[in-house]
């Protein structure tokens, strides 16, 4: 990982967060959750190096393969 660390998505349950990190960490990307919320909505934000924040969005993005 290199880089600073940047939002690459925000959900707002830690499960949903979790499969989303998982499966970043499938394709090689380094990626973990931080709750940042100070507004005690309880949003959890997906971490990622900004190197690979445009090919994370991609990865998101995409739909589900069958």
């Amino acid at each position: 990982m290199s880089g600073k660390l940047v939002t690459a998505a925000v959900f707002d349950n830690r499960p949903e967060a979790e499969v989303c990190i998982s499966m970043l960490q499938a394709y090689g990307i380094y990626a973990f959750s931080a709750h940042l919320d100070t507004t005690r909505q309880g949003l959890t934000h997906v971490q990622v190096a900004d190197s690979d924040l445009e090919a994370a969005k991609g990865l998101m993005a995409s739909p589900a393969e069958d």
